[in-house]
């Protein structure tokens, strides 16, 4: 159990037996949940930090015709829902709910303050989490800004291509997850991604997708 807690960011840098110490003088409580099973309720105010041990949780929303809309995946090693956690308005936006079987290590706010005192790293570790969830967060609010499905496309496709360092790149997702992944319907999703093929923008061999006109790409997102 220490040497999975050892691999979640809060604990970067740290062995199984370090964690073990700090947690053995550290309140917390290990919850398992099943599938399906909600975590926490949208509204709900956020005094925890949540690091998800095993398994995949989901945060989701439901708009104005209760309809479910999925915002994201968590996989176990991570921490989630930490930026709520010294808001002034700390209360959760969405509901959180596990995918699969997951084990969450849970530690209160006052708890992990006292940590934060104890131990800089800790506190190190828990700034960065929240510093590049607002990156993320920023590229999202960018991303969405793009009007056209092409232009989303796009720039997810360059994206994945700085993350590969390669122009070939895989998807890693279905065309039903990265349709809803962009906001949009499948049908809408193929039909572009065969307009970008002919005219020469991309290859698309089985489950990849290859760049041959990087400048054009880039184009469709200015």
């Amino acid at each position: 159990m220490y040497s999975q807690i050892s691999e979640t960011p809060i604990f970067k840098g740290f062995n199984s037996d370090e964690v073990s110490d700090i947690l053995k003088s550290t309140h917390h409580q290990i919850k398992t949940y099943e599938p399906k099973e909600i975590i926490a309720f949208s509204g709900e105010e956020c005094n925890n930090l949540f690091v998800l041990v095993e398994g995949s949780i989901r945060g989701e929303a439901i708009d104005y015709n209760d309809k479910i809309i999925k915002i994201e995946d968590v996989f176990a090693p991570d921490t989630f829902a930490e930026a709520f956690l010294f808001a002034d308005q700390n209360n959760l936006l969405i509901n959180i709910v596990a995918n699969t079987k997951s084990k969450i290590l849970i530690i209160h706010k006052d708890d992990l303050l006292r940590l934060f005192h104890s131990n800089k790293k800790i506190l190190e570790n828990y700034l960065n989490i929240v510093s590049n969830r607002f990156v993320l967060v920023t590229k999202k609010l960018k991303f969405l800004s793009l009007k056209t499905i092409k232009a989303k496309l796009a720039s997810h496709f360059i994206e994945l291509s700085k993350k590969s360092k390669n122009k070939t790149i895989f998807l890693g997702k279905t065309q039903m997850e990265l349709a809803d992944y962009l906001g949009v319907t499948r049908p809408s999703l193929a039909r572009t991604i065969k307009e970008m093929k002919d005219e020469g923008i991309i290859e698309v061999p089985g489950k990849m997708i290859r760049i041959i006109d990087y400048n054009k790409l880039k184009k469709l997102t200015e």
